[in-house]
């Protein structure tokens, strides 16, 4: 483990609820680690589930003996942690010693559970190195023979015949509103899905929407319709995975917050700096698109991976990914993307959503993804990137409370999209 000379003074303290079917376990870790999920299997001999990720209010100092604790050894190292002793109270200091003490019961025990994350490998710079990153990352998996191409090996899910149409329609300048209604109509789920969404209280249409061509006159614009049914059938290739994705509701949720959170920011930006409405939309429709992917395509590892990402909360996805499978969702959802043929703005805005200072093509659209996860996620937003959008806090912030202020609408669109895709 690390020294007491790596550790930062004050690291806030992770307390993590577990539970299998004869009990529950609590773990307690530095904020800067991660929880090793495989390390507590290998000590308990059991497969704990994580519960809610939270901090119970004076949990672990006035009842440190009250259930059975694994504590991370690397809290022994000397240095002074922060934590709450009871709710709305600030945090307070306490020492390695001080935790020793307390927990120093038959209950707990100190062990190696968690990882500085600093020692985790970042994912690659540039998209371009990103064929080489996730084949030396499959290649890790016993069940997968690597290859020189990751379409040699991995399987691909076909792409639905809706967004083959839908695709070619888009690269068409001379397609109008009847092109893009006689191509939604081929699939009418996907119909089904455009006129509900319009029609949903959100937008506010006047009267009833009867038909895909009043969808797109009446209320969202051709664009946005375009860009709406390409992400809808996009998500029918992983159809069959849906049931062995975790919090798919939540999924769901979040993607849909997400476009029309952009939706709106795009609208509050100067007209000069706007990217396409249309295109927009649609990237935050799919900006999770590679979580999707990866429940498809690995769904042993994937099973593992929600597991690890729900006890580490505290942490951004990318982290845990990459220390689970050696590659990010952003990574694998853009290159699957850029393999189905779907525009540069959409798969390197997704690719770069993660990167603040990312310079290069498309990049307003990927600060936009940036900036959308960072008002839904309640993370810190640097004044550059809202600088180089040309909005400000208080316009942005707008737009997110907007959102929330409609988030029963947003519920209906989501429960719309399970009821079809039933």
């Amino acid at each position: 483990m690390e020294s007491s000379a790596h550790l930062q003074s004050n690291e806030t303290l992770c307390i993590v609820h577990l539970a299998d079917h004869t009990g529950r376990l609590r773990v307690i870790f530095p904020k800067n680690h991660m929880l090793d999920m495989s390390a507590i299997s290998r000590i308990t001999k059991r497969r704990f589930e994580p519960m809610s990720y939270y901090q119970r209010a004076g949990d672990t100092l006035v009842k440190p003996n009250n259930l059975n604790t694994i504590l991370a050894q690397s809290l022994l190292a000397g240095s002074t942690y922060s934590i709450s002793s009871q709710a709305g109270a600030p945090p307070r200091d306490i020492t390695s010693d001080e935790l020793k003490t307390l927990f120093s019961g038959p209950l707990n025990r100190f062990e190696d559970i968690s990882i500085p994350v600093k020692h985790i490998k970042r994912a690659a710079t540039h998209h371009q190195d990103d064929d080489m990153q996730i084949l030396q990352a499959l290649g890790r998996f016993q069940s997968i023979r690597l290859k020189k191409r990751i379409e040699e090996t991995l399987e691909i899910p076909p792409l639905p015949a809706s967004s083959h149409r839908v695709i070619r329609l888009s690269n068409d300048k001379t397609a109008g509103t009847d092109d893009l209604c006689d191509v939604i109509a081929l699939d009418p789920s996907l119909a089904a899905q455009v006129v509900s969404w319009a029609a949903s209280p959100y937008y506010g249409a006047p009267g009833p929407i009867a038909s895909v061509e009043d969808a797109i006159i009446r209320v969202l614009g051709f664009d946005v319709v375009m860009n709406l049914a390409l992400g809808l059938s996009l998500s029918n290739a992983f159809s069959a995975a849906d049931n062995n994705l975790r919090h798919y509701e939540d999924f769901w949720l979040d993607s849909v917050s997400s476009a029309v959170l952009i939706e709106s920011l795009v609208k509050k930006m100067p007209a000069s700096q706007r990217p396409s409405l249309g295109h927009a939309y649609l990237a935050g429709l799919l900006h999770n698109f590679g979580y999707l992917a990866i429940s498809a395509i690995l769904p042993p590892h994937f099973s593992i991976l929600s597991r690890c990402q729900d006890a580490n909360a505290h942490l951004p996805t990318e982290l845990t990914e990459m220390h689970m499978l050696h590659f990010t969702r952003e990574q694998i959802g853009a290159w699957l993307l850029r393999h189905w043929n779907l525009p540069d703005t959409i798969w390197m805005s997704i690719r770069y959503s993660k990167q603040p200072r990312y310079q290069g093509q498309h990049q307003q659209l990927a600060k936009l993804l940036y900036l959308s996860h960072q008002l839904l996620h309640n993370g810190s937003i640097e004044s550059a990137i809202l600088h180089d959008l040309g909005l400000t806090l208080e316009q942005a912030e707008d737009c997110r409370d907007t959102i929330y202020q409609q988030s029963t609408e947003l519920h209906k669109i989501v429960a719309l999209i399970n009821q079809l895709n039933a």
